[in-house]
């Protein structure tokens, strides 16, 4: 069982109100934590900053960044096993499910700076090529962001290439090209080469992740990280998918008439292949 829960749990009866509420917040936010300060949680949870500086002390951390500190090694494992000692015996219905993830998605749009949505667009509409990278299961919604952008622009490629390296989709990557790339947790590392060689290359760089990215996304143009931590036992990544989809509606606004012109033919396409379901 996570650490920082178990603390919770023990000393949950006995704490005062104020405390009680931030409690709360935490055992709802568990691997999130990572990703906020002191002062964020203390005012999403409506107490003060030394309400949270009392709980902290009395969970047996000497600060806040002990305690999130040790979150973060517990949320960087993500490993389903290490979940399944906090699921077993939990009843979650279905509409507990559903609000988990409506406010993890909620706290990943209210955390965005509109500037790097716009960023981020400029970037995919403006790129010569576009290459989309994820591995493991960063590979789901790289392969819809990827579906949605070839849509409404040319040269976009997803990467890896089933049974294949990356080395030589890489090889001519150059300043006029954008890496869209996703980075959940449980990432390879060759994710963060891929996201130096595109630097190196001066290519610009997307990075869709979680609060584990850490150093990952130093080198990225734009970093979003996306709330991931599902109600149970598996991650989810309702929120990545939900901001992918904007990004994408985002790029075929900008590209005007050039994007609806490839819609046009696409359809024309499908007609003559009569490859969709009526």
């Amino acid at each position: 069982m996570d650490p920082l829960v178990h603390r919770i749990r023990e000393t949950y009866d006995a704490l005062p109100l104020g405390e009680r509420k931030l409690a709360e917040l935490i055992l709802e936010m568990r691997g999130d934590l990572a990703a906020y300060s002191a002062t964020e949680l203390a005012a999403r949870s409506g107490v003060s900053k030394a309400t949270a500086a009392r709980l902290v002390r009395r969970l047996g951390y000497a600060d806040f960044h002990e305690m999130r500190q040790q979150a973060r090694n517990h949320y960087h494992n993500g490993s389903p096993l290490a979940e399944l000692s906090n699921t077993l015996g939990l009843e979650a219905t279905l509409a507990q499910h559903l609000a988990h993830d409506v406010a993890g998605l909620t706290r990943t749009i209210e955390t965005i700076p509109a500037g790097d949505v716009q960023a981020a667009v400029d970037i995919l509409a403006a790129a010569q090529r576009v290459i989309v990278v994820g591995f493991r299961n960063s590979y789901a919604p790289a392969f819809y962001a990827r579906e949605l952008l070839v849509q409404v622009r040319p040269h976009v490629i997803l990467l890896p290439v089933s049974g294949q390296t990356v080395s030589e989709e890489l090889s001519d990557l150059g300043r006029g090209d954008a890496i869209l790339a996703f980075g959940f947790r449980r990432r390879p590392p060759v994710l963060g080469r891929i996201l130096r060689i595109a630097a190196a290359a001066k290519a610009r760089t997307v990075l869709l992740g979680d609060a584990s990215l850490g150093k990952v996304g130093k080198s990225a143009k734009v970093v979003f990280r996306c709330i991931s931590h599902g109600a149970r036992l598996f991650d989810s990544y309702v929120a990545a998918m939900s901001l992918v989809n904007y990004l994408g509606s985002g790029v075929a606004l900008a590209l005007g008439a050039s994007a609806q012109q490839r819609l046009r033919r696409i359809e024309s396409l499908h007609e003559k292949f009569s490859d969709l379901e009526r």
